[in-house]
């Protein structure tokens, strides 16, 4: 079969309507029915009218391009499944630049996938970047591993050269030591991978303090480690302190409850009422006997007065006797 391109005032056609179409859809890699419907207007349009296409030809175009988009929409539906797959994981893409041409690349956790044009789109950070761009897939491990990696280079580039190094940096000296032990096997490793130049630097600034300023380092992966056992008889002592106070307090209460229940009952006496109507009664029994007695004691003068006349009289009869015998004398 020939194809043939028509020829227009002597200019040979080699843009036709399909063709335009073709180009309106340039964006849109998938393969649809109007692209065949296109391409098959155009090859009979263009075809050698002397060989022209069999019945046979066409069916069997038919079925490869049923075949060809089968397997797009196959591709289409795995990168789709492939997109949503890396939802909640932290992804690394690398991505150029339009401006500068200079390749950069992102790392990030994927928020969601949108679909544009057919294809799946990546959203990082709000940004979007094509699953194409797509460089690795990073793990949870992989990624606390390198993020304690990125700080510990950046504390280290941050510190003076070895020679010049004083005992003001111990502190700071001992913090990345602590950080080194401190981490599992998994991220030690990868250190030791990618940081083996920074862990050596980190060597010589402990020897250096420790030989000029004798400046001791502590090994915190030597410390005793806490078991459960450990944690289970403190938890117990705390118990068993609580219980003690707990029954303490208990037996204050039963204390005070025998107190209150005695006092409700012991007699009457005890009201307070009884207080203060028995000083009245004794100052009642007070103020009466002074009374009698002042009565008894004027009464009794009375009497006595009458004692003194009758003496009188009786003085009076001795003068006269007295008297009587002076005038006998006389």
């Amino acid at each position: 079969m020939a194809l043939v391109a028509p020829i227009v005032d002597g200019v040979l056609q080699t843009r036709t309507d399909s063709g335009d179409s073709l180009a309106a859809k340039k964006n849109n890699s998938t393969i649809d029915s109007d692209m065949f419907l296109s391409l098959l207007v155009a090859e009979m349009q263009n075809q050698d009218p002397l060989e022209p296409t069999s019945n046979t030809e066409w069916v069997s175009q038919y079925a490869t391009f049923t075949q060809v988009q089968k397997m797009s929409e196959m591709g289409e539906s795995m990168d789709q499944l492939r997109a949503n797959s890396l939802i909640g994981k932290e992804v690394v893409v690398s991505f150029r630049n339009s401006a500068t041409g200079e390749v950069n690349s992102k790392k990030g956790v994927v928020e969601y996938v949108s679909v544009e044009d057919g294809k799946s789109i990546l959203v990082i950070d709000g940004e979007k970047y094509k699953l194409d761009d797509l460089d690795s897939v990073i793990s949870d491990e992989y990624s606390k591993a390198y993020d304690l990696y990125r700080e510990f280079v950046a504390k280290m580039e941050a510190l003076p050269p070895v020679d010049y190094i004083s005992k003001s940096y111990a502190d700071i000296i001992q913090e990345l030591y602590d950080s080194i032990n401190s981490m599992d096997e998994y991220q030690q490793g990868f250190m030791k991978t990618y940081a083996a130049d920074e862990i050596a630097a980190l060597v010589n600034y402990i020897a250096k303090l420790r030989d000029d300023f004798g400046v001791e380092f502590v090994d915190i992966s030597q410390k005793k480690e806490t078991t459960l056992d450990d944690i289970l008889a403190s938890f117990n002592t705390r118990m068993d302190a609580i219980l003690e106070k707990l029954k303490a307090l208990s037996t204050t209460v039963e204390e005070n409850s025998a107190k209150m229940e005695e006092l409700n009952n012991k007699p009457a006496e005890k009201v307070v009422i009884y207080d203060k109507t028995e000083p009245a009664d004794k100052d009642t029994t007070d103020k009466t006997e002074p009374a009698d007695k002042d009565t008894t004691d004027k009464t009794e003068p009375a009497d006595k007065t009458e004692t003194p006349g009758d003496a009188s009289g009786g003085e009076n009869s001795g003068n006269d006797t007295a008297g009587e015998g002076t005038g006998s004398e006389a």
